[in-house]
């Protein structure tokens, strides 16, 4: 069995005189693994049960369970069960349960004994569910812990706990730096963390120091925030970005509402093939809808159709990525609360800058796999009197 460290910077969190833990910072700083390894010495310590929360979880994959699952294995812990939806540990009893919060109020609610619950994510938690959390985890003695890379200004979690401020609150503000003194920073990370600090410096203040964005450098804005897709909706195309090894596949559904346009993410995941990736299709409903994908992936369209899928390549053009945008940018644009990647994406999808911190035209190449969807999704789209759309001859050969 292998000693499980922990930075020193995180010692607080074995004190016992908090309540609630905001754990921020930037990308690469421990907070998660840090703060799985010390919910794995609690539970070989001592009986508790362990919530493991996201505000959005549609599955057990979308969860903390696998971090957990991967740190048992290589520590050699091997007083503990891990099941498909569970981890139980033999000797304590100790067992963690993992739940979305996102529509979910009855279920967390009727969740009882929680000593320790843990938000992951927590940047896109909600009022609503922090105010059904907290008394939910009533225990006495009882902790909650919040681990998040700051989005906006008034994040609510952040708003609460480090902004407003509450009782008993333990805040560890922590960023790369902390991996760099215990060696735990890749190279290839450190290489690309130097060439953002180089040549984006405001994609390096979020990504890696944690700051939230600036309103200024986000792509989109204003967008609308709805719980569901309503019955007058009409879905007219999906959007498709080919990904694999290193790169989700996302796959976006586009509906025409309202004199607007509602986004629901359905599919962003990495490693499926061009059959898994059929076969999903295949099984949803109005599975013949019109999908548009990357032109640049001839041959994965063309086994696609093979496959069934009604799929067609989105047109390039000079300047595109550009234009789609713009087109975009002048529509009324919803999107359903449970496109957790996409809202992510929406949030940290920003405008370059250059070495003096001028804004310019182009996004940064991040954070764009449904944005690449949603643009091809809009190739040569027609609204429902069949009429196009004023200057789309531009667009239609704008999306990339």
């Amino acid at each position: 069995m292998k000693t499980i460290e922990i930075p020193v910077e995180y010692k607080r969190l074995f004190d016992t005189d908090w309540r609630e833990a905001a754990i921020y910072g930037g990308r690469y700083s421990l907070k998660s693994h840090t703060v799985a390894r010390y919910l794995l010495i609690r539970a070989r310590a001592e009986k508790v049960r362990i919530g493991c929360f996201r505000e959005f979880q549609n599955s057990i994959s979308e969860s903390s369970h696998q971090l957990l699952k991967d740190l048992i294995s290589l520590y050699e812990l091997h007083d503990f069960v891990v099941t498909d939806k569970s981890i139980y540990n033999t000797i304590t009893g100790s067992d963690f349960l993992f739940k979305g919060l996102h529509h979910n109020e009855q279920n967390v609610k009727s969740t009882e004994g929680i000593d320790i619950a843990w938000v992951e994510e927590a940047q896109t938690i909600s009022e609503k569910s922090i105010e059904i959390l907290t008394p939910t985890v009533r225990k006495e003695g009882s902790k909650i812990i919040y681990t998040y890379n700051r989005l906006l200004e008034e994040d609510p979690v952040h708003k609460r706990l480090v902004i407003q401020g509450r009782p008993n609150t333990l805040v560890i503000n922590v960023n790369y730096d902390i991996a760099v003194k215990y060696g735990y920073l890749p190279k290839v990370i450190l290489d690309e963390l130097e060439d953002d600090r180089l040549n984006r410096p405001a994609l390096f203040k979020h990504k890696w120091l944690g700051d939230p964005q600036s309103q200024e450098l986000k792509v989109y804005k204003d967008w609308q925030f709805i719980d569901s897709i309503p019955h007058e909706a009409k879905l007219i195309r999906r959007g498709l970005d080919f990904g694999y090894t290193n790169d989700p596949t996302a796959l976006v559904d586009i509906y025409k509402y309202n004199g607007g346009y509602i986004f629901s993410e359905r599919l962003f995941r990495k490693g499926m093939s061009n059959k898994e990736i059929a076969d999903f299709i295949n099984g949803l409903e109005h599975g013949g809808t019109s999908v548009y994908a990357d032109s640049a992936e001839p041959k994965s369209i063309d086994e696609l159709k093979l496959y069934g899928i009604n799929i067609y390549p989105a047109v390039k053009g000079q300047g595109s990525v550009n234009q789609g945008i713009q087109f975009i940018k002048d529509q009324k644009i919803s999107v359903t609360r449970a496109s957790e990647n996409l809202i992510k994406e929406y949030m940290n999808y920003l405008y370059m800058t250059d070495r003096n911190g001028t804004i310019t035209n182009d996004p940064i190449d991040a954070y764009n796999h449904c944005m690449d969807a949603i643009r091809y999704g809009f190739t040569g789209l027609f609204n429902q009197e069949e009429e196009v759309y004023q200057d789309f001859n531009l667009y239609s050969s704008s999306f990339v």
